[in-house]
């Protein structure tokens, strides 16, 4: 998209087109045909917000300023009935880990709405403030899972927030050792009734393991399969028909890859 991006950059008139500034770590979206980005970190962190038109080939820069999230690297940002939902990716502080970050804009009327829950004292009633965790939506419902905590450590955490009644629920499975653990920089997805995460960072160890979370049964299983992408963090995936694809990502002190890997659910396998 990058070089179509830049060929669209200049209009008719020869002006030059807005368009955002290179950048990773952001957050991206799709809605209603449109392409939605927030934040990532540039030269410094950053907290711009776009829409990208994709008939017209066009970038617009909305407004994030009233009520909207400030610089954020290593957030989420989900689609839902009209609304986007940006999570997470906040610079550490006593006050980020106090609250929950969570910014809900409405695409019809152009307004944000923070939603920072306190949490409870005893047992948190909302997740943290937390960076390169992952999100999807299934159903009326974005979970979240895993992410860092900077030097406060991973998490394995596992969190339900329902759009309707903006409540967070904290999901247990039968048997929590039997899940990916605590990582960080690893991918989601949803195909029918099943969230599949893939990679990331277990402590200081790239991963290349697959895990299936059955939303009937609210229990994880690994799939074990002989090939598939080598381990790897920070990269991305999507489902496309009865496949995920997964792009890109890298391991520590070693450039980026531009691998292209796709994983089909029905058989199984890798290609």
């Amino acid at each position: 998209m990058e070089g179509r991006a830049a060929q669209g950059a200049w209009g008719a008139a020869g002006a030059q087109q807005p368009r955002p500034c290179d950048r990773y770590k952001h957050a991206c979206a799709l809605c209603r045909g449109f392409l939605y980005l927030h934040g990532g970190r540039g030269s410094t962190v950053l907290s711009d917000f776009w829409r990208y038109h994709t008939v017209k080939n066009e970038w617009e820069m909305l407004d994030c300023s009233r009520d909207g999230p400030e610089e954020l690297e290593e957030h989420s940002m989900v689609a839902y009935e009209g609304s986007l939902y940006i999570f997470g990716g906040m610079v550490d502080s006593a006050f980020t880990q106090a609250k929950t970050p969570l910014w809900i804009y409405d695409i019809d009327s152009a307004r944000w709405t923070e939603s920072c829950n306190e949490p409870a004292e005893t047992e948190s009633s909302a997740p943290s403030n937390r960076k390169g965790h992952s999100a999807v939506v299934y159903h009326s419902s974005m979970y979240i899972y895993g992410g860092y905590f900077g030097i406060k450590g991973i998490s394995q955490e596992f969190w339900e927030f329902h759009f309707d009644t903006r409540k967070w629920l904290c999901v247990s499975s039968p048997c929590p050792s039997s899940g990916p653990g605590a990582r960080h920089g690893h991918s989601a997805v949803v195909y029918h009734t099943a969230m599949y995460l893939f990679g990331g960072l277990v402590g200081l160890t790239e991963q290349r393991d697959l895990w299936r979370w059955d939303f009937g049964s609210n229990s994880w299983s690994s799939i074990r399969t002989s090939q598939g992408p080598p381990p790897v963090v920070g990269h991305a995936s999507i489902v496309c028909k009865d496949s995920m694809l997964i792009f890109g990502g890298g391991i520590s002190n070693s450039s980026p890859n531009d691998d292209l890997w796709k994983y089909h659910f029905q058989t199984q396998t890798w290609k």
